[in-house]
C-alpha cells in the first residue's frame, strides 16, 4: 500500500507541473534514479544510466546499477550487494516514412557479493562472488504512428555464462506516448521463454515530465512474475 501511495503521489506531481511544449521524442540524455522493491535478495537500486544518438539510424547506450538487499532465513541473517553494468547498441533501418527494422546488440555484467551471519555463534562469512554475463540480440520493429506516439516489437535472444551457458529468448512490446503539454508515457511488456523453470514477465509504466528542453523528472512502477515482486523509482534526466 506505501508503495501505491508512493507512485500515486509521484504521479500527480507530474500530471500537475508546469506544461511545456515538447517537439518528439528526445533518446540524448543522462539520467540516475534510486528505486525500492519487496523482492528478498534486492530492495533498493541506485540506478545510473544514458544513451545517445548516433546520426538518425543508430543509438548507444548504457547503465551502471548498484543494489542492496539484506533478509532473515532461519538461523542466519544474509546480505547481498549487486553491480550491473550494461552497454549496448541499436539500429534503426527505415522501409517507410513511418516505420524502421531495428536491431540491437547488448552486453551486461553481474557481480554479486554477499555475507551470511549463524545467529547462535554471531560468526559471519562471506559468500562466494558470483559472476554472470549476458549478450543479447535483438530484431523487431517500430511504427511512428503520429509525431507522438510510437510503438515497437522486438524479440531479443539471450546468452547467459556463469560459467555454466543458457540460452533464452524474450518477446516485447512497446508503447510510448507523448503530450503536447510535455507529458511522456511509456508502457513495457515482457516475457522470457523458459529458464533455469523460470518464465519471468515484466509490466513497467513509466511517467516523464519534460520541464524544459533539457530538464524531466519521472517516475515508474514494475510488476513482476516469476518470482514475483514489485517495484517503484524516481528518477531526474538532463537531455542534450
Amino acid at each position: 500500500m506505501k508503495k501505491l501511495i508512493t507512485i500515486t503521489s509521484i504521479s500527480l506531481a507530474i500530471l500537475f507541473s508546469s506544461n511545456i511544449l515538447a517537439e518528439g521524442f528526445n533518446d540524448n540524455f543522462i539520467q540516475i534514479g534510486y528505486s525500492s522493491n519487496d523482492y528478498k535478495h534486492s530492495d533498493k537500486i541506485t540506478h545510473v544510466s544514458g544513451s545517445a544518438e548516433l546520426g538518425d539510424s543508430y543509438l548507444v547506450s548504457g547503465s551502471y546499477d548498484y543494489e542492496t538487499g539484506d533478509w532473515s532465513d532461519p538461523g542466519e541473517y544474509e546480505t547481498q550487494t549487486q553491480k550491473k553494468i550494461s552497454i549496448g547498441i541499436e539500429g534503426y533501418f527505415p522501409v517507410s516514412s513511418s516505420t524502421d527494422i531495428t536491431s540491437s546488440i547488448k552486453l551486461d555484467n553481474w557481480d554479486i557479493t554477499g555475507t551470511t551471519k549463524v545467529l547462535a555463534t554471531g560468526v559471519q562469512t562471506n559468500k562466494t562472488p558470483f559472476e554472470g554475463k549476458f549478450t543479447h540480440i535483438g530484431f523487431g520493429f517500430r511504427n511512428l504512428t503520429s509525431n507522438n506516439i510510437e510503438i515497437s516489437f522486438k524479440n531479443t535472444w539471450t546468452r547467459y555464462k556463469n560459467p555454466t551457458k543458457y540460452y533464452y529468448y524474450t518477446p516485447s512490446i512497446k508503447i510510448r506516448y507523448l503530450s503536447e503539454n510535455g507529458l511522456e508515457s511509456s508502457l513495457d511488456y515482457s516475457k522470457t521463454s523458459e529458464i533455469l523453470n523460470l518464465r519471468q514477465s515484466r509490466l513497467e509504466l513509466r511517467l516523464i515530465k519534460h520541464i524544459n528542453e533539457q530538464f524531466s523528472i519521472g517516475g515508474r512502477l514494475s510488476s513482476v512474475k516469476d518470482p514475483v515482486w514489485t517495484e517503484t523509482g524516481i528518477f531526474v534526466r538532463r537531455s542534450f
